[in-house]
């Protein structure tokens, strides 16, 4: 069994990830920023994204959220 291997299904994620996964998956903050590109309402959320916990555990678990 090869234990550095780095496909992982979401089941092998943390409670905690899986969490901020399904905070981030219900938010409607990020889509309703996009459909105003260029404001400064979507370039804040753009920054925020780079450290945001839910958005990093939302592309963990579910892969990017789709913002249109």
């Amino acid at each position: 069994m090869n234990t550095n291997d780095s496909t992982q299904n979401k089941q092998e994620y943390g409670m905690a990830t899986k969490a901020w996964a399904k905070l981030c998956h219900s938010c409607g903050i990020c889509p309703y920023a996009a459909k105003k590109p260029g404001s400064t309402f979507d370039r804040v959320m753009r920054w925020h994204r780079t450290w945001c916990p839910g958005w990093n555990s939302h592309t963990k678990v579910y892969g990017l959220k789709p913002l249109g």
